[in-house]
């Protein structure tokens, strides 16, 4: 369950009125002697306490975010698979490489894994044998063939019309008889 900016914020509030009177419980009225003294010092001592819990939090707090930070990318290192290509046997290949070979696709399980395929590569793909012909199905429909054209003379385009009776795409000819610069020949 998620809280809210104002739970948090009014939790926050309750605590520090909650440390406010335990302090207050603390203070000794002052009287005759070192009462006040020992109300100033409690105090600096709860102030510097509070301060050095502070200090350590923060400073563990970094440290925690550093030590993820780096096993985060110690693992994905670790764990990377690199795209090596074919595989070449005079090549120095290292965990988590990738190669292809004779139609399969092996990763190295270890630095140095020897010749491939051998205990030190892991098959990841293989190229599959051809599978059983199925039956062969009932001959389809002839493709339609083109029976016509529509020429649009004034729009220079013309439609070819195919034997199913559905239109094709309009072939715009403008621009083969506009003038051109070009010099052929």
């Amino acid at each position: 369950m998620s809280t809210t900016t104002a739970e948090r914020d009014t939790e926050s509030l309750m605590n520090r009125v909650a440390e406010l009177e335990r302090r207050a419980q603390r203070i000794r009225p002052a009287r005759e002697g070192v009462d006040g003294w020992a109300n100033f010092v409690e105090d600096r001592v709860a102030e510097e306490s509070q301060f050095l819990r502070d200090v350590v939090a923060g400073a563990l707090a970094m440290m925690q975010r550093k030590i993820l930070d780096a096993c985060k990318t110690l693992i994905s290192e670790a764990l990377a698979q690199r795209i090596k290509g074919t595989h070449d046997l005079k090549a120095k290949y290292n965990l988590g490489d990738v190669v292809a070979k004779d139609g399969a696709s092996f990763i190295a399980r270890r630095n140095d894994p020897g010749p491939c395929p051998g205990a030190g590569w892991q098959l990841l793909a293989k190229q599959g044998s051809r599978g059983v012909a199925g039956q062969r199905g009932a001959p389809g429909r002839d493709a339609p063939t083109i029976e016509r054209w529509i020429v649009d003379r004034a729009a220079l385009t013309v439609t070819p019309v195919y034997s199913n009776g559905n239109f094709g795409p309009v072939l715009v000819l403008g621009e083969l008889f506009a003038p051109s610069e070009e010099v052929v020949g």
